[in-house]
């Protein structure tokens, strides 16, 4: 080799240039010590809960070492590279959805890697008093005590949201309220632009009548609610409906960057589209999403010991194990009341292994839609496959000590991580919002737990730990405020 060939010198200049010989991403076990702290310090941010405690955390402040399940990249401030920060602001009547737009908004772009918080004007309220309120309610009420409460509940969100963009290394906040006032929104896209922040504002409206009922019956399970009789709930949020409707305006700013959704992306109208990442991210999610109903179910597929390119038909085992899971839920919608026993609606999901599609081959004789699905392959483990922990120690020294750091982000030689399982289920993580029916998973326990971190907001930091046995039918419920989770319990199978 030619002797005057140049060396490539180390980079002067620090940033990008040494981002190669640098870490992607915060270590896993430095970023749940990171969030431990945060949450003991008691600075308002919250850390990532227990795995185990099947609790949606969208609600939860993440702090500044939370890493998302589909996070391309971090950076020392925490925000995506020449994104921006940007406050959403969600306008229009009560029921129109605002609530459930605005948690399907955060949860998608805090999956994306978006450090994300939402900030609800009714929560905010719920604070001030206990009481509902209908003076609160009128955008211009009469009373001076409560357009004074008013005006500074609307001045305590706005300094939390600045607080969230300043201190906390925020990057989107969604405020979720009606900001039915053109004066309002204004005033706060003025603050935000002070601020170096963009403004989008959101406005849901609907004038399908089906829809706004349903609106209005999930709106009356609410804290507003909590302990009412159905029928009186209904009659006062109708009430309330009519008040803020007396002074309503409707998005018209022209300057300003605006989407208005029509029965939930049916139809959309953009003013002053900025052609950014976020930007497109936001739009992208709002001509998916749809107001979902119903559950998924997860359940483990039967033999999970197999090495990864294996694939035998179901075994008896298998079909004994199958037989009870279909039992189970069988009774299980008896039991919610549906005495027909399946819903003739439900999709069963399966992966492609031949193992898998026998299984689902007895829901398939009940007359449901069995869809196999080749993204739904579990995690590759590579090299890694059938070593014990002690044996990946010796033959992959320096692989090992990564894995105990990140085990999330880190691949053993020809494995995928979860980070890669992750992207490639994404698609059918956001088709399963779409649907309107229940949809039955199964899958290896890798796939679950990607699903499952998705949507009950789970950090990366937990996801890999995550246990589901082969004795339990995972069911979660969409909600419009919180998705519920609980366990059903396989009779005559044994927890592993």
């Amino acid at each position: 080799m030619s002797s005057d060939i140049a060396e490539i010198e180390e980079p002067k200049i620090s940033g990008n240039y040494s981002a190669r010989t640098q870490h992607r991403w915060i270590p896993a076990k430095e970023a749940a010590e990171g969030e431990a702290a945060t949450e003991a310090s008691g600075d308002g941010s919250m850390a990532g809960g227990s795995p185990q405690k099947d609790v949606d955390e969208i609600h939860h402040r993440i702090s500044k070492f939370h890493v998302s399940p589909a996070q391309m990249y971090s950076t020392e401030s925490g925000r995506m590279f020449h994104a921006g920060a940007i406050c959403i602001v969600m306008v229009g009547l009560p029921a129109r959805g605002k609530t459930n737009l605005s948690i399907g908004l955060c949860r998608y772009l805090r999956w994306l890697g978006v450090r994300a918080n939402l900030f609800h004007f009714g929560d905010y309220r719920r604070e001030q008093t206990k009481q509902v309120n209908s003076d609160l309610y009128n955008l211009k009420p009469a009373d001076e005590d409560a357009s004074g409460v008013r005006e500074k509940l609307r001045e305590v969100v706005m300094g939390d949201m600045i607080n969230f963009f300043k201190n906390e290394g925020g990057q989107v906040a969604i405020f979720d309220g009606v900001n039915g006032l053109s004066k309002e929104r204004v005033s706060l896209a003025d603050q935000m632009k002070q601020q170096n922040v963009r403004t989008i504002f959101i406005e849901s409206q609907i004038d399908d009548a089906k829809l706004l009922k349903s609106n209005i019956n999930d709106a009356t399970s609410s804290p507003d609610y909590e302990n009412w009789d159905q029928k009186t709930a209904v009659e006062d949020y109708a009430k309330r409906i009519e008040e803020v409707s007396k002074f309503y305006e409707p998005m018209s700013e022209k300057t300003f960057t605006w989407i208005r959704t029509q029965n939930f992306g049916r139809t959309m109208l953009i003013n002053q589209l900025k052609h950014d990442f976020l930007t497109t991210k936001i739009i992208f999610y709002l001509i998916n999403v749809k107001i979902k109903s119903g559950s998924v179910y997860f359940a483990r597929c039967s033999n999970n010991k197999l090495r990864f390119k294996s694939d035998p038909a179901l075994d008896e085992k298998g079909h004994s194990y199958i037989s009870k899971l279909y039992n189970a839920l069988l009774s299980h919608f008896k039991e919610k009341g549906n005495k027909q026993g399946f819903p003739q609606d439900l999709e069963v999901w399966t992966s492609t292994r031949l193992r898998t599609i026998q299984a689902a081959e007895v829901f398939r004789e009940a007359g449901l839609m069995v869809k196999p699905r080749p993204d739904m392959t579990q995690l590759n483990p590579g090299a890694a496959e059938g070593l014990s922990e002690e044996e990946l120690k010796q033959k992959y020294p320096t692989d090992y000590k990564q894995h105990q750091l990140d085990p999330y982000h880190h691949r053993y030689p020809r494995a995928e991580s979860y980070h890669d399982l992750a992207l490639k289920l994404e698609p059918l993580i956001l088709e399963a919002g779409r649907v309107n029916n229940d949809v039955l998973i199964i899958a290896d326990e890798t796939v679950i737990r990607v699903f499952y971190g998705y949507l009950m907001a789970s950090s990366s930091t937990d996801i890999s730990s995550m246990r589901f046995p082969q004795n339990e039918i995972i069911e979660i419920t969409y909600n419009a405020y919180a998705n519920q989770a609980h366990r059903i319990t396989i009779p005559g199978v044994l927890s592993d």
